[in-house]
């Protein structure tokens, strides 16, 4: 988060990332097969083996999959038909809630991680009922003004304990493209949960291997791995801070500081859905106002927070650069 804490007392560092609200939430949704199926579900999937044609999931990776996002509230089953025995997928309001999240890793892959596919083509919305193209941006809170790396801060508010990691689910070992215009080579990124663990480690200023390794508690053959990623995928850049022998610091470069509205989002819908009967134990303030910012994806010209019920998504040839091939 890359800003100041408001109490005078240090936090305890593994406490803090691995405890705070975004952390919560990507134990259940940062990993790759999970986000691409949530993908699919906003696509309108909602059976096993539509699943499994668009994805070429292995079955007990799908299944196990659905499974969890079903006990954590985002899906619920339904009979295909009436006294049937199959059963569907649909996504509830704590799942379609998560739209907003898509939308803004979508953004942010579009800038920095396109596939082939982006750059001939690209996924814009509209408002179903006027028609007017949506421009999807993070506000502290709906009608309020945009919110970023640079304006916001955090402060704890209550005792945070790390949450265990997944500990059944690999990193994808091979990247896969589909036929989506969103949400496809990002995952190869940002799909895992040790990758987040990472990142926001970064977000809190930490940029050594060894002060990395002690807040998260990873393993360092893991921690290399995926610090090695970030940097080919530029999301991090190693730097100098030594010379005899040479040590390296990872600091964020632009793209990873573009990365934020996605924490912002997910930070957001933590608190919607994780917190329903208490306060997170780590809140965002404004830097220059102080007042408590509850983060969600709006409509940038509206200020309206963006309904994906409302939504209709047009797929659009981009235009030939200036001089380019028609």
């Amino acid at each position: 988060m890359q800003t100041s804490e408001e109490r005078a007392d240090e936090p305890d560092m593994r406490a803090l990332i691995m405890g705070n609200p975004v952390a919560r939430a990507f134990a259940i949704t940062g990993d790759a097969w999970t986000q691409l199926i949530l993908r699919e579900a906003f696509y309108g999937v909602r059976r096993f083996s539509a699943w499994r044609d668009q994805l070429g999931a292995p079955r007990s990776v799908l299944a196990d999959r659905l499974q969890r996002l079903t006990a954590a509230g985002m899906l619920e089953t339904r009979p295909v038909a009436e006294g049937g025995a199959r059963l569907e997928y649909r996504l509830t309001a704590m799942g379609l809630d998560m739209f907003g999240v898509a939308v803004m890793q979508g953004q942010w892959e579009r800038k920095w991680a396109r596939s082939p596919l982006q750059e001939r083509y690209a996924l814009r919305f509209y408002d179903r009922q006027t028609g007017d193209r949506l421009e999807p941006v993070v506000l502290g809170y709906e009608h309020g003004t945009p919110a970023g790396i640079d304006n916001v801060v955090w402060a704890v508010t209550a005792p945070m304990t790390p949450i265990a990691p997944p500990t059944s689910r690999r990193r994808r070992s091979q990247p896969i493209e589909t036929d989506r215009p969103i949400i496809d080579r990002s995952t190869d990124i940002m799909g895992d949960y040790w990758s987040w663990a990472v990142l926001s480690a970064a977000y809190f200023r930490l940029r050594r291997f060894d002060e990395i390794h002690a807040a998260l508690g990873v393993a360092t053959n893991i921690l290399a791995d995926r610090l090695s990623r970030l940097v080919l995928h530029g999301v991090l850049e190693r730097k100098p801070y030594q010379d005899a022998p040479v040590r390296y610091e990872y600091r964020l470069t632009e793209a990873g500081r573009d990365m934020y509205p996605i924490v912002l989002a997910m930070h957001g819908w933590s608190e919607r859905w994780l917190y329903p009967d208490e306060s997170p134990p780590l809140r965002l303030k404004s830097r220059t106002t102080g007042e408590i910012l509850s983060p969600v994806v709006c409509d940038r010209s509206t200020g309206r927070a963006i309904d994906p019920r409302r939504v209709r998504w047009e797929v659009e040839r981009e235009a030939a650069p200036k001089g380019g091939a028609p």
